[in-house]
């Protein structure tokens, strides 16, 4: 059964600009998606926080080539109204990740992967790091 992760922004964002130590993690979730192990989602936010967060390291037309390529890669769990009204309703110290976390759990993934666990401190989806997660995906492979 193929496992349905959620891709906190900062797993993509270290794929993008390549950051050390942590892009090789982060491509090996992607090629996990490739080879029809895992499938990837990332809330519709999350495309809207890259162009943000790289509109100074790339050009319009590299960012949009990026996004594009990720986009190739990458279900998108929708916010939308009900997801809003959870988030604000969670009343949390960050509403980007209550967001983040009400589209994680519309589309019923199995993990939340992300480098900032303490991000998401009421989950009922377990939360784990890249690394935690491909430690697990290797042992339970293993059996």
């Amino acid at each position: 059964m193929i496992m349905k992760l959620f891709l906190d922004t900062n797993i993509v964002l270290d794929l993008l600009e390549k950051r050390e130590p942590f892009v090789k993690e982060a491509m090996i979730l992607f090629q996990l998606q490739l080879n029809g192990v895992v499938e990837l989602f990332v809330s519709d936010l999350t495309f809207v926080n890259i162009a943000y967060i790289t509109r100074k390291t790339y050009s319009q037309e590299q960012l949009y080539n990026a996004l594009a390529k990720i986009r190739s890669f990458l279900e998108i769990a929708e916010s939308g109204p009900s997801v809003i009204d959870q988030a604000i309703a969670l009343k949390s110290k960050d509403f980007e990740d209550a967001v983040q976390y009400y589209s994680a759990r519309k589309v019923n993934v199995d993990y939340i992967i992300t480098r900032n666990k303490k991000d998401f401190p009421c989950s009922e989806i377990e939360v784990l790091t890249p690394s935690e997660f491909l430690t697990e995906a290797v042992s339970s492979g293993s059996k």
